[in-house]
């Protein structure tokens, strides 16, 4: 049995199994918090950079100026993500999150002021056109009934088709969540059952074991 190990930052609540063929957002750190002393603004920064690099599968006691950046990127990301405030808005950021490239492109999105300006960004950015053509690899991933880190949901019901339950971590609209799939796979004493779960962040996924 092949295992692919990953963390998983926030608990799932419920189980639950389609034929296949082959987190939350809640931010960190909160407003309005008054500090007494310097120590205690250094031990709610250290927090902070803590579960963010958690959050980003590193190793926060040895974090290298270059993670250092992707941590301050991924918590401006949270920032900017609260400030989402109708559902508009939250719907629009759902539907384009799992094209995003990287934090420095949803950040870019977010820190548009305008419902309007934001639609802008993504005509100019041809971000529709990205769920139509997948590059190379995630076509051959696709053609081969495969997945791999990083592949949006969409491209995964294509490879897999749909899962048979879908369990959602923290906020919907960030697209946190785990797929369970069944399939029968060959082995030497012939076809066993496989139970395979997909988890997902900011809708691509970020990892999956099989049990």
């Amino acid at each position: 049995m092949k295992v692919m190990k990953f963390l998983v930052l926030v608990p799932f609540l419920t189980a639950g199994c389609a034929n296949l063929q082959r987190s939350s957002s809640s931010g960190y750190g909160s407003s309005g918090v008054s500090y007494n002393d310097r120590s205690d603004r250094d031990a709610a920064r250290d927090k902070s950079v803590r579960q963010t690099a958690y959050e980003l599968g590193k190793d926060p006691n040895s974090l290298s100026e270059g993670d250092l950046q992707e941590i301050r990127d991924r918590q401006k990301v949270r920032e900017l993500e609260r400030t989402l405030s109708s559902k508009k808005e939250k719907e629009q950021y759902s539907k384009v999150l799992p094209w995003m490239k990287n934090d420095e492109e949803k950040a870019s999105f977010l820190a548009i002021p305008s419902l309007e300006g934001r639609q802008a960004w993504i005509n100019k950015h041809q971000i529709w056109d990205r769920s139509q053509a997948p590059h190379a690899e995630m076509k051959d991933l696709i053609e081969t009934q495969d997945i791999a880190v990083g592949m949006p949901q969409d491209y995964v019901k294509k490879s897999w088709g749909d899962p048979l339950s879908v369990e959602v971590s923290g906020n919907p609209i960030y697209k946190n969540e785990r797929w369970k799939y069944q399939c029968f796979s060959s082995s030497p004493e012939g076809y066993r059952k496989e139970t395979r779960y997909v988890y997902f962040e900011g809708g691509r996924v970020v990892g999956w074991e099989t049990e």
